[in-house]
């Protein structure tokens, strides 16, 4: 009964499989459409948020400015009777 290496069968194994896998022609052109894909999507979804942040944060400022500029109440029509001393 012989032991063989572990290592060198694990090799032999290793190649045997590695020399019946069949690249394909075109998996880094997809997968880097893929990656492109999912880079614009990413900016374009941080580019809506940061647009969404400014328009809200320019609403809230608008708001803020006009509820401040209000005119204060007109004064009540009282009738104010005025004494002039001679």
């Amino acid at each position: 009964m012989s032991v063989e290496d572990p290592e060198a069968r694990l090799r032999e194994t290793l190649d045997s499989l590695a020399s019946t896998v069949v690249p394909s022609p075109d998996a880094y052109a997809r997968a880097r459409r893929q990656w492109q894909r999912r880079d614009r999507r990413r900016r374009l979804l941080m580019l809506v948020l940061a647009l969404l942040i400014v328009a809200v944060a320019d609403i809230v400022g608008l708001w803020a400015l006009n509820s401040l500029s209000e005119p204060a109440p007109a004064p009540l029509q009282e009738r104010i009777d005025v004494v002039v001393q001679p």
